[in-house]
């Protein structure tokens, strides 16, 4: 059976001259896609533990080169603007999730002065937000396919393009359809808290090839001090992403009337191949 992959945007962008990009905060009648939009609500305080950050040096270089001010995009915890701002440039942080900004505004209270002044905290939505002020450099860490329809991923990138300066650069960090799996499991930890406690996690990925979609069941099991992991208490998490290819991300960008201004592989800087695990674009408006 053939599958065709980009569907949705081949009937916004060929077969149906009448319609235009959607406005911004454009939702369904129904949301499919609504109990896989939960994120890390009830396990925030633990993403941290788990997280990645191979990519900080790559967005601090960035940063040194085109300048505050910053925008980061579904910011959670504060993973990447923490260290921009410690680093010396003024950052904006949009972040959706209640309990991720509860550890980001934590985490911010505990900066130095200076440093906190640079950093302004927004609660907001990613495909829809009007800040009033264009940015030098925007960034979406990992979290593209969070906009998991269509007119989502069309209305975000029509934000981005309204708040970059003209010279300025987004960041479209993605992990490319093409190289997923159908089916993975993971396991981390523990991760040692300073009382002691130790923090598992366990992960589940299973992906739609045919609908589009990832989801990510995650289990944490939080063990006190002195009991065995058995005793632990454990927290179950559901989360959903689309999955997006090459073409169909390349019809995106030019629908948004982005170019792109670089392109790697890796956040070493190797060039991207369609072997790469991850692709990173670096767009400015056209």
């Amino acid at each position: 059976m053939t599958v065709l992959r980009c569907a949705p945007l081949l009937f916004y962008y060929g077969w149906s001259q009448s319609v235009r990009c959607p406005t911004a905060g454009v939702v369904p009648l129904v949301d499919e896609y609504k109990h896989l939009r939960g994120g890390y609500e009830s396990s925030a305080r633990f993403y941290d533990l788990f997280a990645e950050n191979d990519d900080i040096p790559f967005y601090t270089e960035l940063a040194m080169q085109y300048g505050s001010p910053v925008l980061d995009l579904a910011a959670g915890t504060g993973r990447v603007a923490i260290p921009l701002v410690r680093a010396g440039f003024e950052v904006t942080a949009l972040e959706k999730s209640q309990s991720m900004l509860s550890v980001f505004r934590s985490k911010h209270k505990s900066l130095p002065t200076d440093a906190r002044e640079r950093l302004q905290v927004i609660k907001g939505d990613m495909t829809s937000f009007h800040l009033g002020q264009r940015f030098s450099l925007v960034l979406i860490p990992a979290s593209f396919g969070h906009a998991m329809t269509t007119d989502e991923q069309l209305s975000l990138l029509s934000c981005v393009r309204e708040h970059l300066r003209p010279e300025g650069v987004f960041v479209l960090d993605l992990f490319p359809g093409g190289a997923m799996p159908e089916h993975a499991v993971f396991e981390e930890g523990p991760v040692t808290l300073s009382d002691g406690t130790k923090v598992y996690r366990r992960g589940v990925i299973d992906c739609d090839l045919v609908r589009q979609i990832l989801t990510l069941r995650e289990t944490f099991t939080v063990v006190p001090p002195g009991r065995q992991k058995s005793e632990g208490t454990t927290i179950e998490e559901v989360s959903g992403a689309a999955i997006l290819f090459n073409r169909e991300v390349d019809l995106l960008i030019r629908m948004s009337r982005l170019r792109v201004r670089g392109e790697y592989g890796g956040f070493d800087g190797r060039p991207y191949t369609p072997e790469c695990g991850r692709r990173i674009l670096l767009l400015a408006p056209k």
